[in-house]
């Protein structure tokens, strides 16, 4: 079963914690005042960046603008789960963006466990939030795409020096 809140009044993603350790989450309230709280990984918050970024050019849209912080979220929200992945598309009938996330407990299931349609004028400011919250993270090694961390990278395509262990050749011959 779907949860659809329809229209969405407004929608913030906010992290927490230190880089490297951080948490992610989607705060969303509805039109109708239902709110959820849809907790993701940093690479679902640069997927959803990068698929509104390349919407909002095909709509002819800024892709960042400032917007106003989420008003009246509750302490606790009505739904409330962990994202295992997210679609997002384009309705053409009320232009709005649609974004279904499918809760990571029930993954198999091919129907999105919630489903809110977030109106163009509210892109451009989640987009902001989206690249502010995954630029504030570790730096990325440019030569292997792993997060460096504060006592440094030893990165395994920097002509070999790595702390990981190199795996015997004679070992794998054998069997």
């Amino acid at each position: 079963m779907t949860i659809d809140l329809g229209s969405a009044r407004s929608i913030e993603a906010e992290s927490f914690g230190q880089p490297g350790q951080r948490t992610f989450r989607l705060r969303v309230m509805s039109a109708a005042l239902a709110s959820a709280s849809l907790w993701l990984e940093k690479e679902h918050l640069q997927a959803l960046g990068m698929a509104l970024t390349q919407l909002l050019a095909q709509l002819g849209r800024e892709p960042e603008a400032e917007g106003l912080a989420l008003d009246e979220f509750p302490e606790v929200a009505d739904y409330d789960f962990h994202v295992g992945r997210m679609a997002i598309g384009f309705d053409p009938a009320d232009q709005s963006v649609v974004l279904q996330t499918f809760d990571a407990a029930t993954e198999d299931d091919d129907d999105p466990t919630l489903m809110v349609r977030v109106p163009q004028e509210q892109c451009p400011a989640l987009n902001a939030q989206l690249r502010r919250i995954v630029g504030a993270g570790r730096p990325v090694c440019p030569l292997c795409g792993l997060s460096i961390d504060a006592s440094g990278h030893a990165c395994v395509r920097a002509n070999g020096h790595s702390s990981q262990a190199v795996p015997d050749r004679g070992a794998e011959e054998e069997e």
